[in-house]
């Protein structure tokens, strides 16, 4: 598989030196959830509907939908916790190598999200779940072995995984990423995977992205973000290529902030669609990354979401009636738009 770069207008990507739009899935939970057959079946229809960038967690996600394949990157701790600063299990990261490179043979570009924000303090996700929090050295151990692993993959690197930016020390730890991602991957191109909303990089920060991955996210209350957020970024931290990594997902909960509700309304294939075509008007040109909730936590017949995200999720439908969600159809089309 070919590099992902920066074309020359700094506004588009090229991969193997022609044009690149970022067709991108949201499939967070694809090294823990799916087994191989079911990981070929998905490559193989995403194929066919023109996607080509896969984004995945590299670390198990906070909130996948249980149970999974049940094996882990890294020892499991009685609180649910993992030990990044423990031997690396080799069976799980075998795996991660065979997904991407089954994902490569079908002309897709991992994305891959080092530092989801659970385990970076003083992040939102630090202050529900402190005990998820790594010291650095283990992230440090951790970037080390996912690169180590999975470079020759040629991927695109996410730094953070839905973080804010409200700490100095979480500040401290992705400026430290990035440093090492410059000495152990120097090839590949970095970003953040900013939460829902924020365009307000540090200056330091900004300058260490090759890009700008934004979130315009699922809340019901900020229907303008595709309009206003692309433009706020541009316009902010301006000469480099910007793409919506997260928009509304097909058939996710309008988020409300009320945890232990059920669900008053869904995001439907057109609100999804709306969003994207909107986002790329508003100079998010680079790409757009779909969601269908169910595929991108990897939902089977009666599986669970996982702790404060049962709350949040609903009932997500199955992997596979997620996958044939129809706003999906729609969405590489949308490319015209970004040229």
């Amino acid at each position: 598989m070919e590099q992902v770069t920066i074309a020359p207008d700094h506004e588009h990507f090229l991969r193997g030196g022609k044009p690149f739009f970022w067709v991108g899935d949201t499939v967070w939970s694809a090294f823990t959830n799916p087994t191989v057959e079911e990981w070929r079946e998905y490559l193989r229809y995403r194929k066919a509907q023109g996607f080509n960038v896969l984004q995945i967690n590299t670390l198990p996600q906070w909130d996948r939908t249980l149970p999974d394949q049940g094996f882990y990157p890294y020892p499991k701790r009685e609180d649910g916790s993992f030990d990044l600063s423990a031997a690396p299990n080799e069976v799980y990261w075998k795996h991660a190598r065979e997904f991407c490179r089954m994902a490569n043979e079908e002309g897709f570009t991992p994305a891959l999200v080092l530092c989801w924000a659970n385990i970076v303090p003083g992040t939102w996700l630090a202050k529900i779940f402190p005990e998820q929090v790594c010291p650095w050295e283990a992230v440090e151990q951790h970037i080390r072995h996912a690169v180590n692993c999975l470079d020759e993959f040629a991927p695109v690197y996410l730094v953070s995984g839905d973080t804010d930016l409200n700490s100095p020390e979480t500040v401290q730890y992705y400026r430290m990423a990035f440093k090492l991602l410059k000495e152990t991957a120097s090839s590949s191109l970095r970003t953040m995977h900013l939460a829902g909303g924020i365009y307000e990089l540090t200056p330091e920060l900004a300058e260490e992205c090759d890009f700008y991955l934004l979130q315009t996210g699922h809340w019901s209350n900020t229907p303008e973000l595709p309009d206003e957020l692309p433009a706020k970024m541009r316009r902010l931290f301006p000469g480099k290529p910007v793409l919506n990594g997260e928009p509304c997902y097909e058939q996710m909960p309008k988020l409300t902030g009320r945890w232990d509700e059920p669900p008053e309304a869904y995001f439907s294939a057109e609100e999804v669609v709306d969003a994207c075509r909107r986002s790329i008007l508003a100079g998010a040109r680079a790409g757009i990354t779909y969601g269908a909730n169910g595929l991108w936590n990897w939902c089977r017949e009666g599986s669970r979401s996982n702790g404060l995200a049962a709350g949040m999720y609903g009932q997500p439908a199955p992997w596979r009636e997620a996958l044939h969600f129809p706003g999906a159809e729609k969405i590489g089309a949308l490319a015209e738009l970004a040229y």
